[in-house]
């Protein structure tokens, strides 16, 4: 079972749980308000109009509200398809888990339940629920102001420096959760005891193919105090495992580890709930669409590349490559490795580098992060040289101008003096 912030997490990123809450709220405030009604067809409460035109306007809202709740679904829907076609597919997660969306969808879809809800229950002519009407005008107004709200706001989405920013926002959060205070360099010399002792080790393997979105630390951690044992994490959030493959390793060797099977939850698609790597992918698919032939958007390229550097510098300055799970006894139950600098290096440059190779401009952003990346710790020396030779060799093949190499070559000879 996932952690509660893992399902909250999901949550959010799902279109429709907040705008269906939204609903049934609307619906069963509309049959209390429409309990209370006035002793005559006079009689003020609130609502100073007569009961004929209160049926209709709660018609007109309870029309109007569902025709714009398809217009925003409409403008959502061209939303998402630029953000996947221009930039990146996976930017739809984003947009799905937009609050200003769902805050929008929330108060429109309430407003038609409501009115629709208070038409069922007008009753007599003679008695009609004023208070409820008064409350539909209100969420009429409310609709209003959503609709502009949401257009402003999925205009100003569109923009790729808001896109790059949320993105960057999300995989901060995400680089905070995942390295904790208990991240060190490596586990213990002599951890575990049973495995120095000889012992293979019980192996818990994966049920199905698919992404590893979340292990719940906690609760492994709780199992392996209670039984006594040793669970190193062969396979962290966002690594792909095939059917049979190995989660993780227990010592001792056991038979009942069907409870550790259960702390990882594993999908069809890589999700941001654990994994750092998913926003670092996220942005480096907005630099290489941005240094495609259809796009050729060498400045969008430039601006992901300077997100990128950001993030790999927190996650060097965040501390070690290893989780350790201490228990209550102070001893470490849990180990598993955490994403490294050098590793999100080199998921983020080489493609940037292959699709920039033509672009000045991006590979000599690309030195920058490298030189940022030495300069905060977040690479070897070697690791470095790896990543500088490589932008140099595709220089040597994309760029004709012997300038732009020059001024290449004495950046990259700047990065190694670091």
């Amino acid at each position: 079972m996932p952690e509660v912030s893992v399902v909250v997490e999901r949550l959010r990123s799902r279109l429709w749980p907040i705008p269906a809450l939204a609903a049934t709220v609307a619906a069963l405030v509309a049959g209390v308000l429409s309990t209370i009604r006035p002793e005559s067809a006079t009689a003020p409460l609130w609502w100073p109009g007569e009961p004929a035109s209160a049926r209709g306007l709660l018609e007109v809202l309870a029309g109007s509200s569902l025709t714009v709740v398809a217009l925003v679904f409409s403008l959502q829907v061209v939303a998402l398809q630029l953000a996947a076609t221009q930039y990146s597919p996976r930017l739809l997660r984003t947009y799905a888990r937009d609050p200003w969306i769902q805050a929008s969808l929330s108060v429109l879809i309430a407003t038609f339940v409501f009115s629709l809800v208070t038409l069922g229950l007008f009753g007599t002519v003679d008695r009609p629920p004023r208070i409820s009407v008064t409350v539909a005008v209100l969420l009429g107004l409310a609709s209003v102001g959503a609709l502009v709200g949401v257009v402003a706001h999925i205009v100003a989405s569109l923009r790729v420096e808001t896109m790059m920013a949320d993105i960057h926002a999300d995989a901060d959060r995400v680089i905070r959760r995942t390295f904790t205070g208990d991240d060190v360099g490596a586990p213990p010399v002599d951890w575990p005891a049973p495995a120095r002792a000889g012992d293979a080790g019980s192996v818990v393997s994966s049920p199905r193919a698919g992404f590893v979105q979340s292990v719940d630390r906690s609760r492994l951690l709780r199992w392996a105090a209670k039984h006594g044992a040793f669970v190193q994490v062969d396979a962290s959030a966002g690594t792909h495992v095939l059917a049979g493959r190995p989660l993780a390793t227990v010592w001792p060797s056991r038979d009942d580890t069907q409870a550790v099977g259960r702390t990882f939850t594993i999908g069809y698609e890589r999700t941001p709930d654990e994994d750092p790597g998913f926003g670092l992918m996220q942005l480096g698919d907005v630099a290489v669409r941005a240094l495609s032939p259809s796009v050729n958007d060498p400045t969008t390229a430039v601006h992901a590349i300077g997100h990128l550097a950001a993030l790999v510098g927190g996650i060097a300055r965040r501390g070690g490559a290893v989780y350790r799970g201490v228990a209550a006894d102070g001893v470490v139950r849990v180990v598993m490795a955490l994403p490294t600098s050098p590793q999100m290096l080199t998921l983020v440059c080489r493609p940037v580098v292959r699709s920039g190779a033509s672009h000045p401009q991006a590979l000599m952003a690309v030195l920058d992060l490298l030189r940022y990346a030495g300069e905060c710790g977040a690479a070897s020396p070697e690791t470095l040289q790896d990543e500088v030779d490589y932008v140099l060799r595709a220089a040597e093949r994309g760029l004709d101008d012997p300038i732009d190499r020059r001024r290449l070559r004495e950046a990259a000879a700047a990065v190694m003096q670091v």
